[in-house]
């Protein structure tokens, strides 16, 4: 590239900084993350198949969840891709995390997204619960074969059709957004409710289990459960965690220790055979 070219790229990078700090172009809008508990990856000590001995840290947002239960840290998937290195494994019946506090107190404008890994369909299951699933707050949850939310007691919605891949990451996201609640599923919508939560969230934050007693285990694994909020119409798609997918990383095979002198042979012929050719071509 010439100078001339590499001076105009530098101007018109100058003049695009100057129109956003003008307010002359859009400014791009961001979701805000409340909370993001990634399940594995800021616990000290996590490793798979290890018991979380007091509770799950956040890489967003300042509330540890405590551990109910015994569950593990997980590699369910491998060696298929997965959302990150690490998730938690729920055993359905005694498992989970939560604390006598909510993480958000919005109804409109927000969202919570989890990725889930479902192995089975039996009963009804909470998946992330933001409130008292009774009487207040909203939260993503299964019931049987389908995926829905919730809100307080109040409201059930559900897709119409079987939606649960058993055995299967997933990621699933509800987003209400200027009174609309939505459904997504690996970021494709399947379900709209033209409502929102009514009551205030209140009592508890959990995963994987009732909000805010015991009940409504999860069976299965979790990972990178997210809550944000954002500013009327600024929502996209775009702002889910859906492109995630961690591969194990390659192994590369032990270095097979050679033979010392094999090595100097070679490198004797080697030699020998380039000492030949340039007396030949000298001739």
């Amino acid at each position: 590239m010439s100078w001339m070219k590499i001076f105009r790229v530098r101007q018109l990078r100058w003049a695009l900084v100057a129109a956003l700090s003008c307010g002359l172009l859009p400014a791009w809008a961001a979701i805000n993350v409340v909370a993001h508990y990634k399940l594995g990856e800021a616990d000290s000590g996590a490793a798979n198949n290890a018991v979380i001995a007091s509770g799950t840290t956040p890489t967003v947002g300042a509330t540890t969840l405590p551990v109910i239960g015994t569950p593990r840290y997980s590699i369910a998937g491998s060696p298929q891709p997965r959302p990150s290195r690490l998730s938690v494994q729920f055993n359905g019946s005694t498992d989970g995390f939560r604390t006598p506090a909510v993480i958000s107190t919005a109804t409109d404008n927000f969202g919570v997204e989890a990725w889930v890994r479902a192995t089975s369909t039996a009963g009804s299951s909470q998946v992330a619960y933001n409130g008292n699933s009774s009487t207040s707050g909203w939260g993503i949850f299964r019931d049987g074969d389908r995926w829905g939310f919730l809100y307080g007691g109040q409201t059930l919605e559900l897709t119409a059709n079987s939606s649960v891949d058993l055995n299967t990451w997933t990621h699933l996201a509800l987003v209400v957004s200027g009174g609309t609640s939505t459904l997504y599923k690996n970021g494709a919508v399947v379900h709209t409710y033209l409502g929102a939560p009514t009551a205030l969230p209140e009592d508890a934050f959990a995963i994987g289990i009732g909000a805010p007693a015991n009940g409504e285990f999860f069976s299965g694994n979790i990972d990178e459960v997210r809550v944000f909020t954002f500013a009327e119409g600024e929502f996209t798609p775009s702002d889910l965690l859906t492109g995630l997918a961690y591969t194990d990383p390659v192994v590369a095979p032990a270095a097979v220790p050679v033979n010392a002198p094999v090595w100097l042979l070679a490198m004797a012929l080697a030699l020998f055979a380039v000492g030949a050719a340039a007396v030949r071509s000298r001739r």
